[in-house]
């Protein structure tokens, strides 16, 4: 069933989601949403909560996180492994583009964007930079995924490229 209502925002920006809504997507008080535009368009998404098996992968985006705010994930050459700063649910199937570039195994930039990470997404991958990991048993990359027309710096570049060499020694697999 589809609820459409209309809503007034209050005088810091804020809006009420109608209980209706709010049982039928399964928010609560703490759930954790997308808010993203399309031109004039406002879409409001549930994001699902992060698997706690990539814990150790989220432990370095974190920190990361805090330091750049831009979008960043991990990603195996199958699917997205863990994510911080963007909607990206782990276990999403990556773009054959995105696949064919971390199979390339280099680090790339793009200020216009390398591509989508995953299918219909509406921001794409600036930086990517190659990480080994057991978990993986293949090719892996960390990803910059900036917000559309954010230009990004040396000093990210350097810093996420210093995480990714962390990562990997971290969590290199058993040779």
């Amino acid at each position: 069933m589809s609820i459409a209502v209309i809503r007034n925002m209050d005088t810091q920006g804020r809006i009420i989601i109608p209980a209706d809504i709010r049982k039928e997507t399964g928010i609560r008080s703490g759930s954790t949403l997308e808010i993203a535009t399309d031109g004039t368009t406002i879409r409001i998404r549930k994001c699902t909560p992060r698997n706690t098996g990539s814990k150790e992968l989220w432990d370095f985006l974190e920190p990361l996180y805090k330091n750049i705010r831009c979008g960043l994930a991990i990603s195996s050459t199958d699917c997205i492994l863990a994510s911080k700063g963007c909607y990206l649910p782990e276990g999403a199937q990556i773009t054959e583009e995105l696949r064919s570039l971390i199979q390339e195994g280099r680090e790339m930039f793009s200020q216009s964007g390398l591509c989508p990470p995953v299918p219909d997404c509406s921001r794409k991958v600036a930086a990517l930079f190659p990480v080994t990991l057991a978990l993986a048993s293949k090719k892996a990359a960390l990803l910059l995924i900036p917000e559309p027309g954010r230009c990004l710096s040396g000093a990210e570049c350097n810093c996420t490229r210093l995480i990714a060499n962390m990562i990997t020694r971290k969590c290199k697999p058993n040779e």
